[in-house]
């Protein structure tokens, strides 16, 4: 009970909601290669900007802000072009996910190419009844977690890595990267 215990207070950082239920969500969670790239219902990492700013604009109030720029990956000398897009918040809030209020929003785009995404979702706190509406979707969506923390969830593949992490107050972080591309960003200009 002990280990259940931890693991669903670590898994999706949602207080315990039943361990039969969690176990039974775990077991029927995809595994690593059925699942082709991380990303939220509608938008993966890897997609073309034009698809995934449309999807990702659907999720927020205002238009997102984005910044042009170069950047350098790893030891090429090639500069590449780098978008990142915010949005800015309206009382407290960019949007919603799920249902849930969105307070921060981080969009980075390579090559045009989504290769970041970064979300808060400000919730009631109440984890127990956001595992029940969003639990299983999370899981379905990143599949089995590789490493579950008291503070969070990690998901890794070979090139991309979801991380989910409880903030305190209801504050809930999500957040995925192409984590190959995101390691090899060295400078912008």
């Amino acid at each position: 009970m002990k280990i259940i215990h931890y693991c669903v207070s670590a898994l999706l950082l949602f207080a315990l909601a039943g361990c039969e239920r969690l176990e039974q969500d775990m077991l029927s969670a995809p595994d690593d290669t059925s699942i082709d790239r991380y990303g939220l219902d509608t938008v993966k990492l890897g997609e073309k900007r034009p698809e995934a700013a449309k999807q990702l604009q659907a999720l927020l109030d205002q238009p997102m802000q984005c910044k042009p720029g170069k950047t350098g990956l790893g030891d090429k000398r090639k500069a590449y072009r780098l978008e990142e897009c915010t949005a800015t918040p309206t009382n407290g809030t960019v949007g919603k996910l799920w249902d849930e209020p969105l307070g921060f929003f981080k969009a980075v785009f390579v090559e045009d190419q989504l290769c970041s995404l970064e979300l808060q979702l400000n919730t009631s706190g109440d984890y127990e009844a956001l595992y029940d509406a969003h639990g299983k979707k999370i899981l379905n969506l990143f599949g089995k977690p590789d490493e579950a923390k008291a503070t969070g969830v990690l998901w890794q593949r070979e090139t991309d890595e979801a991380t989910l992490k409880d903030l305190g107050d209801g504050k809930v972080r999500l957040e995925i990267r192409n984590k190959q591309v995101m390691q090899a960003l060295h400078h912008q200009g």
